[in-house]
């Protein structure tokens, strides 16, 4: 079927907004939930029983992620087979990013299928007494650990370049002042889900941050006031 250029223009825009929202929400929700594993097993778990207790949960998930995220990449997939990339003929930096963009949607298409089926599908995760040890096994395997750490890179660099693209389809970044800010906050955006999601990671193979917490985030004993004084 045939698509004109007005609606191939309007999917082309609704896939750059769908990739920030809901998207780009639920990684910043998922990488901040999985962060828990650096305060240890029991905080994690907690998290993901929450989690999985929250009513009509796979309804949700259905309809807020994982739809978006089928349009996102089977749209995806055609613009990225549709494009005509020169950055070996003209190696400008925006013509890479544009290379990058779709190269790492196309990896990330591979890392989400496996991420999920492995994760929402597996018998071994679904009846796993914790997710956490599960996940402490899963990343055990040095092939898995690499997949997982490139999938985390990927991500982070799909959803920062693509926050740059957004601007510019959607025409918040027009001049080349506004341009150049949109690609900076778009490498920071980068660079911070990087390594919020490598530091996840490396939570389930065991790596502690618990300088980071206030104490009352901690366990403690149940102190006793004397005399009725605080």
């Amino acid at each position: 079927m045939k698509v004109d250029d007005r609606t191939w223009f309007l999917l082309k825009r609704l896939h750059s907004l769908s990739g920030l929202v809901p998207i780009g929400g639920f990684v910043l929700v998922h990488l901040s939930t999985n962060a828990k594993a650096l305060q240890g097993p029991a905080h994690f778990d907690k998290a993901a029983e929450e989690l999985a207790s929250i009513p009509f949960i796979v309804a949700i998930e259905a309809g807020t992620v994982w739809l978006p995220i089928l349009f996102h990449t089977v749209l995806g997939l055609l613009i990225a087979g549709s494009s005509a990339p020169n950055a070996v003929r003209y190696g400008h930096p925006r013509n890479w990013a544009y290379v990058l963009q779709r190269a790492s949607g196309v990896f990330l298409f591979a890392f989400i299928a496996y991420h999920t089926w492995s994760t929402r599908f597996s018998s071994d995760y679904l009846y796993s007494a914790s997710p956490y040890q599960f996940m402490n096994e899963h990343l055990a395997h040095p092939g898995v650990f690499l997949f997982y750490a490139l999938g985390v890179l990927a991500t982070a660099y799909h959803l920062g370049n693509g926050l740059f693209g957004f601007a510019i389809h959607w025409g918040v970044a027009t001049g080349r002042r506004s341009q150049d800010m949109a690609a900076r906050l778009g490498l920071a955006v980068s660079v911070g889900v990087a390594a919020l999601g490598l530091l996840a990671i490396l939570g389930f193979r065991g790596l502690r941050l618990d300088f980071f917490q206030k104490p009352h985030s901690q366990p403690h004993h149940e102190v006793v006031y004397q005399g009725g004084q605080r």
